[in-house]
This record gives structure tokens, sequence and C-alpha cells, in this order.
């Protein structure tokens, strides 16, 4: 039952959030998007090349 509410909340959440996107951006929603994507995937980069640097240092 409690995974059966959590996943109604997500999903209510990410209507909500896909929702207010349109809404306030329009047509420019995919840009928006997609910056925030290339943010991220940037932002997970750096930090995995930290840490597999971190890695090899105390391996040596």
């Amino acid at each position: 039952m409690k995974d059966r509410a959590f996943l109604l909340v997500t999903g209510l959440l990410f209507a909500s959030l896909g929702w207010a996107i349109w809404h306030f951006f329009g047509l420019d929603s995919p840009w928006v998007i997609s910056i925030v994507l290339l943010v991220a995937v940037i932002a997970d980069n750096a930090r995995l090349r930290r840490r597999l640097r971190s890695k090899s240092e105390d391996d040596i």
C-alpha cells in the first residue's frame, strides 16, 4: 500500500511539473528542458571525473 501511495504522489508531482513547464514556457519548453538536461549531464560528468581521479590516486 505504501508503494502505491508513493507512486501516485510521484506521478502527480511529475504531471504537475510537466504542466507548469508547458504553461509558463510555452513553445520555449523544449529549449528549457534541453538546457536543464545538458547542465545535469555536464554536472554528472564532472562529478564522475572527480571520483575517477580520486580512485586512481588511491590505487597508486
